[in-house]
């Protein structure tokens, strides 16, 4: 998948080793990527950064909560794609997220083969 190189994508997660993972597989796409461990980090780096057109979102975050999170990101970059992570048991969360405009969720472990598509179908109309 051949990108320009200021697509740039915020991941953000608790855990360090889905961070990694997630990383390497937007860089290998040649995607920047950039992480965030705390939604407070998250809408720190999205109030400084303006080239973040995607990012993906982990439901469960020690200070918010998936949907909390999504609705602010939403009002602060309204023109920003969300893609959900969920650790599979929070489906109905994820659901409900797609409702307040999420673009897709994705359930771990990650399937790359459908991350990857769903990243390029959010990244492609940016390029």
């Amino acid at each position: 998948m051949k990108q320009k190189k200021n697509a740039m994508v915020l991941i953000i997660d608790d855990e360090e080793q889905v961070l990694e993972l997630l990383s390497a597989a937007m860089e290998r796409n040649g995607l920047t990527a950039v992480t965030a461990r705390t939604g407070e980090k998250a809408l720190s780096m999205l109030r400084k950064e303006n080239g973040i057109k995607l990012i993906l979102l982990d439901i469960c975050l020690p200070d918010y909560s998936g949907s909390g999170l999504l609705k602010k990101i939403l009002k602060l970059r309204p023109d920003a794609s969300v893609i959900m992570i969920t650790g599979g048991m929070d489906l109905e969360v994820a659901k409900q997220c797609l409702e307040l405009g999420a673009k897709d969720y994705i359930k771990k472990p990650f399937d790359m083969e459908y991350l990857q598509t769903s990243v390029i179908a959010e990244i492609i109309p940016e390029l």
